[in-house]
């Protein structure tokens, strides 16, 4: 009785000292890995509530700890969450802020890229969204996503049906190629 009494202090001493000795950055990291760890588990439909407030997490994250390495993939963690959701304006401010803030960082190609998408596909700016993916193609001609951008510049505007009626054509081309050959 007296050795379980002894242990279970023990624990709850050692359980204080390890919350109270952890960092506030590991807090929040905690935090938002909890919430993402959350938010995997679930179907289609995730909680918006509980997306909103992972958004905020990284939001806040960064807003803290604006030199921490992890601060860049946060950012780019709420860009695309607002993508996800839809929500272009907010995207925009977040993307306009990585680019500024962390301009050395390895997700700027990426960034740029969604910037563009965003433009294209939430904003409806076609003519900043294809600035923005030229831009992109001029600064990583190299990059895995180069050729999504050229795709996306020479189908932009283009409505589904066209998409297909092009599609169509081609492959009817190149089957008629084949056959004269």
């Amino acid at each position: 009785m007296i050795m379980n009494r002894y242990i279970s202090v023990l624990l709850l001493t050692f359980t204080v000292l390890m919350v109270s000795c952890s960092s506030p950055r590991d807090r929040e990291a905690s935090k938002i890995k909890k919430l993402e760890d959350q938010l995997k588990g679930q179907d289609a439909s995730p909680d918006k509530q509980k997306l909103d407030e992972l958004l905020n997490l990284y939001i806040g994250f960064v807003d803290k700890f604006p030199a921490d390495t992890a601060s860049p993939s946060y950012l780019y963690n709420a860009v695309s969450l607002c993508i996800g959701t839809n929500n272009g304006e907010k995207a925009m401010k977040l993307i306009d802020r990585s680019i500024n803030e962390y301009s050395q960082s390895s997700k700027l190609p990426e960034i740029i890229f969604l910037k563009a998408y965003v433009y294209e596909n939430l904003l409806n700016n076609l003519g900043e969204a294809a600035s923005t993916y030229r831009d992109f193609i001029s600064r990583f001609p190299d990059n895995e996503l180069a050729d999504d951008a050229q795709a996306a510049i020479n189908n932009l505007g283009k409505s589904p049906e066209e998409l297909v009626r092009e599609f169509e054509a081609k492959a009817a081309a190149e089957k008629n190629a084949a056959t004269v050959k």
